[in-house]
């Protein structure tokens, strides 16, 4: 399939709207690859880590602290 940015009319888009929009299974796929990682250091499965972290601090920095309770 080539994207050339040409509109298309309604009926091909009811045709071939299957082969341009991910389906059902494909977006529970995604959705299972997508586990969130909290823990400094650790990087997400679906992503790959960077090669340093954000201002040349290690990759287990930990950015992001809690404020302590009032």
């Amino acid at each position: 399939m080539k994207v050339d940015g040409q509109i298309v009319s309604e009926e091909e888009w009811q045709r071939r709207a299957s082969e341009w929009i991910p389906t059902q299974a494909e977006r529970e796929f995604v959705a299972s690859l997508m586990k969130p990682v909290t823990a400094p250091g650790q990087f997400a499965s679906w992503i790959a880590p960077p090669a340093r972290g954000i201002n040349h601090q290690a990759l287990d920095f930990e950015y992001v602290t809690a404020l302590p309770a009032n």
